[in-house]
């Protein structure tokens, strides 16, 4: 009976462990921003698959451009890059 509360409590403390290090890389690196707060003029955000992510703009004359980033980390599905 000890050893199956043993097991139980030593799950616990990984199951926990893993959350707050899942956590982890947004709060421990202040200088990740989102990037579509890093753009916020741009109109599409298209995510590659690959950790990059395609950021479409428009220029005064309304030609549109667009350019590629590589996520520094993506987190719950948001891709985080240097401020």
């Amino acid at each position: 009976m000890f050893k199956n509360k043993f097991k139980k409590v030593v799950g616990a403390v990984a199951v926990a462990g893993a959350l707050l290090v899942s956590g982890l890389p947004a709060s421990a690196a202040p200088d990740l921003t989102p990037i579509r707060d890093k753009y916020p003029d741009a109109y599409q955000f298209q995510w590659n698959g690959d950790n990059t992510v395609t950021v479409f703009f428009r220029d005064s004359e309304g030609k549109s451009y667009s350019r590629t980033y590589t996520c520094v980390t993506v987190i719950s599905g948001t891709c985080y890059v240097y401020k």
